[in-house]
């Protein structure tokens, strides 16, 4: 049976399923462990973070295969606080190890609007956890969705930044094959994963979420689909990001060192 390493994340279920049902096994990890998995050749495909092709020579995109994006809100990538305030009412700004691809939006967000808070390395996912360091914290997930149910207060949404700054999708990961390797067989839509009204109560009762605002999550924010246009133009703005990020916050991202291509031969 083939292995794809798939998001643990709730916004995944639908792409476990669709995987399963194409008779793969899914290994569930947090993204950055995807793609690790998926460039040494531990799995025959991944849902990696968008910023790992730029970083990583090894990882090659595959055509016509579920990615993850947002045109606008995204939800589950937001910058919170425990008061009511806004992106330059944060000095600084905890992030979350868990991905660069989101903090790279983010900060790329933050230079355009000549704002230079601190970015301030995190420590855990929760929002409670990243909180400890910043007044202001960058929380992914299903943490962000469990920091909505808790009502702390949302600064910003990546998703919608890179939307009403950038007038793009906001791409978060695409799936990836070790460079060279076959294509895998059974990953190419449509149909595309799809969301149900199980997977929304599902999040609802992990997350504390609201049911209306789980659905509008599944249904309306996160997209699964293969989207070549949009999955370009957020290649370009990362790039843009890269260096936004390096001035932000040195030392903690390296420039971009492979050139993102379409990978894996036809079978």
């Amino acid at each position: 049976m083939p292995v794809y390493a798939a998001p643990i994340h709730r916004y995944a279920a639908p792409l476990r399923r669709w995987l399963r049902l194409r008779g793969y096994t899914v290994a569930a990890v947090r993204p950055p462990e995807a793609a690790a998995m998926t460039a040494s050749g531990r799995v025959d495909a991944g849902m990696a973070p968008l910023l790992q092709f730029l970083e990583d020579p090894r990882l090659q995109f595959l055509e016509d295969a579920p990615m993850v994006y947002s045109r606008g809100e995204t939800m589950s990538s937001i910058v919170v606080s425990r008061a009511q305030t806004s992106l330059r009412g944060c000095t600084s700004i905890a992030v979350t190890p868990e991905t660069r691809t989101s903090i790279a939006y983010l900060a790329l967000a933050l230079s355009e609007q000549g704002l230079s808070p601190r970015l301030v390395p995190g420590r855990g996912y929760s929002a409670e956890a990243l909180l400890s360091t910043a007044p202001c914290a960058l929380v992914l997930g299903d943490a962000a969705l469990e920091a909505r149910a808790r009502g702390l207060a949302v600064v910003a949404d990546t998703g919608a930044l890179v939307w009403d700054l950038f007038h793009t999708e906001a791409v978060y990961a695409a799936t990836a094959v070790r460079r060279g390797a076959a294509r895998p067989q059974g990953l190419r839509g449509p149909p595309w994963p799809a969301a149900t009204r199980g997977d929304a109560e599902a999040t609802a009762r992990a997350t504390g979420l609201p049911p209306g605002e789980a659905e509008r999550y599944h249904m309306e924010a996160v997209r699964l689909d293969f989207n070549r246009p949009a999955l370009l133009s957020a290649l370009g703005l990362l790039r843009e990001a890269l260096e936004a990020l390096w001035l932000l916050w040195p030392g903690t991202i390296k420039p971009a060192v492979a050139e993102a291509g379409w990978g894996a031969a036809e079978l």
